[in-house]
């Protein structure tokens, strides 16, 4: 787990309920600019003790949830590819592309909340161009997670297997659509 989530998750047992209150509702608001705005708040109000009213540190702290889902989903793939003699032709295929894809994701999101480290919120030319690398990448990943879902359109997979894996590769794809949102959001 990253230091960032850590943290958030190590203050939230510790904030007061009204000030933890006010965070959630500054987390609502900046969730309603995100494709998915129940499912952001879901996924980040979990950290408002941390976040505070901080915009940067939301957006943040997205890119590193993003990131954990996308991890998790990378060791789901190769947990279910070990059962190989189980799967079909088009399911190993399927599974060997997700994980590709997916592994192109984790690194993707990891280089992104790399490039966070040493942003702080100031209009540099140096940090614009760190934020626009970090939209690229976040994009990247966001197609990397589409081409992974189509191919369940394309491939003929078994009801059992597309359960443990499509929306595992969902919730990637809204998270990372969210903290994709949230980057958009800043104006630096």
């Amino acid at each position: 787990m990253s230091t960032l989530v850590q943290i958030a998750s190590a203050s939230n047992s510790t904030s007061t309920h009204g000030m933890n209150n006010s965070y959630k509702r500054f987390i609502k608001v900046k969730c309603n600019s995100t494709t998915y705005p129940t499912y952001c708040y879901k996924s980040l109000s979990p950290y408002a003790s941390t976040i505070k009213t901080n915009t940067l540190t939301l957006t943040k702290i997205s890119i590193h949830v993003a990131l954990k889902a996308a991890k998790n989903v990378s060791s789901t793939l190769k947990r279910v590819s070990k059962a190989k003699g189980r799967l079909s032709h088009a399911e190993t295929a399927l599974i060997g592309d997700c994980k590709e894809n997916i592994g192109d994701t984790v690194d993707l999101l990891q280089q992104s909340a790399d490039g966070l480290k040493d942003l702080n919120g100031t209009s540099t030319y140096e940090e614009r161009f760190e934020w626009d690398t970090i939209k690229t990448w976040m994009s990247a990943s966001i197609t990397d997670v589409g081409t992974c879902t189509d191919e369940f359109d394309e491939l003929k997979v078994r009801a059992s297997i597309q359960k443990k894996i499509k929306p595992a590769i969902a919730h990637v794809a809204w998270l990372n659509s969210i903290a994709l949102a949230l980057v958009n959001t800043l104006s630096y």
